[in-house]
């Protein structure tokens, strides 16, 4: 029975999607806004370090 039906579920699925409009991962992610700059995640990681006991005195 599964490999009676299987084509046509594989056929609507396969329509269905070549309706629809995709994006692309950029457009995904613009709502994101402006990635940080490499010295602004410098800076946070430096400030995170700075704040962390250290485990090894």
């Amino acid at each position: 029975m599964i490999q009676q039906i299987a084509p046509d579920i594989e056929r609507e699925l396969t329509d269905k999607l070549s309706i629809i409009p995709r994006k692309s991962l950029w457009g995904l992610c613009a709502d994101l806004g402006k990635a940080p700059s490499a010295e602004e995640i410098d800076a946070a990681r430096s400030e995170e370090w700075a704040s962390t006991a250290r485990q090894d005195i």
